[in-house]
């Protein structure tokens, strides 16, 4: 059984220390003293003792903005290969910009983001063992390929179990891998299907062992029926090296359009004007645009028919495997929108309407509810909404105050 720990490390002249800090501000005061406010803290750090592996694997952990706050949702945990300081900033950054309450953005999920560190990539992400690359067989720096089944079941029994074990997760996971990542991603797909649900596959490493991939994918899909994923792949423009590339990408992306898996959904780009190592960042946006498009709640939809939100958590059941709720605060901020910037009352009580049926014990979307109310003029309504929120809460002083105000508006009319 693997043993874990937390370990350190901060973005700062290279040293480390005790977290992960995606920026450091520096502020300035008589002193020069600097407090807690100045970081900007990302993520977390740890360690995990592989038996499997018989080695010590680093990974850093990307916890979403409401895991501390909202104690009973739990989380998709995005694992990404090669995992070092940079890629962990690249994906948890891109995450984090896709869903922004604030910023009205909610095109993915919340996700927790492991980031696993390499030791030996090679080693670790290619099925077989070999020296070939294209028309080479003497590429030494091959020698100890072959062994992604140990990694792979690292992954599914020791450091999955130990995520699912810390934090809130819900089963369906999702893997991105580069290059070699890539071409280990694949293989997960191939060998052991049900360890993930969304694959993000950045250029994937076709040539491995005179595209080994390729052949075996032939010799899995054709007879697969029960697939249950969503992939997205994403080739670079390598042609000026070797046109095979886009090529065995092509024809992987046939075999599983072609495959009869009636849960199985996958969609392919090529960026023509990204080379391998600059294909990253604009794939994994678009990866997960895309590997997450049902979640997306269109706000300009929303404000013209509320009740689309009613088959939202049907359709994620359906299409993302999951079981969920439209976004409770996301919801709400719509609701405003309809309520005061585009002046849309009636929207906006039913929107907040079909919040509060999604999350009843929720006392900010009464509250919330009860302000539409007040606004269109349904006082005995409002008042009912500030009785609710005094039945979950009942030292609520704001909820007493609003119900003072709604009694002394009843009794003036009278």
């Amino acid at each position: 059984m693997a043993t874990i720990r937390m370990i350190s490390s901060i973005i700062l002249t290279g040293r480390t220390i005790t977290t992960i800090i995606c920026f450091f501000i520096f502020s300035l005061s008589n002193s020069f003293a600097q407090s807690h406010d100045n970081f900007l803290m990302l993520g977390q750090r740890y360690t995990i003792n592989s038996k499997i592996l018989n080695e010590s694997r680093n990974y850093s952990v990307y916890l979403p903005a409401s895991y501390k706050n909202n104690i009973d949702k739990k989380y998709i945990v995005a694992y990404v290969l090669d995992g070092d300081r940079s890629k962990f900033l690249e994906v948890s950054g891109i995450a984090q910009s896709m869903h922004s309450d604030a910023n009205l953005k909610l095109q993915i999920p919340e996700l927790i983001i492991v980031s696993i560190e390499n030791t030996d990539r090679t080693k670790n992400f290619t099925p077989t063992n070999s020296l070939n690359y294209l028309d080479r067989e003497d590429i030494s720096a091959f020698k100890s390929s072959g062994k992604a089944d140990d990694f792979m079941r690292f992954m599914e029994n020791e450091l999955m179990v130990e995520i699912n074990k810390s934090f809130r997760t819900v089963p369906q996971s999702m893997i991105i891998g580069h290059s070699l990542g890539g071409l280990f991603a694949l293989h997960c797909l191939l060998e052991n299907p049900q360890l993930f649900s969304y694959y993000l596959l950045i250029d994937p490493s076709w040539f491995w062992d005179h595209n080994y991939i390729g052949k075996r994918s032939k010799e899995v899909l054709e007879n697969r029926v029960d697939l249950k994923a969503r992939i997205y792949i994403a080739l670079a423009n390598n042609m000026q090296e070797d046109k095979r590339h886009y090529q065995w990408g092509n024809q992987f992306y046939k075999l599983l359009k072609e495959n009869k898996s009636p849960d199985l959904r996958v969609d392919f780009r090529y960026f023509e004007d990204e080379k391998h190592l600059t294909v990253t960042i604009p794939a994994t946006y678009y990866g997960l645009r895309y590997l997450f498009e049902p979640f997306n709640i269109d706000i300009n939809e929303v404000t013209k028919d509320p009740y689309i939100l009613v088959n939202y958590s049907a359709k994620i059941k359906k299409e993302l495997f999951f079981d969920t709720k439209p976004d409770q605060s996301f919801v709400n901020t719509i609701g405003y929108v309809a309520l005061y910037d585009r002046e849309l009352p009636d929207i906006a009580i039913s929107i907040f309407e079909l919040n509060t049926k999604n999350y009843p014990q929720s006392i900010n979307v009464w509250d919330s509810l009860a302000e539409a109310y007040t606004v269109r003029g349904y006082i005995n309504k409002a008042k009912k909404c500030y009785e609710k929120i005094l039945t979950l809460s009942p030292t609520n002083n704001t909820a007493k105050t609003k119900l003072e105000e709604l009694n002394s508006k009843i009794r003036q009319r009278n």
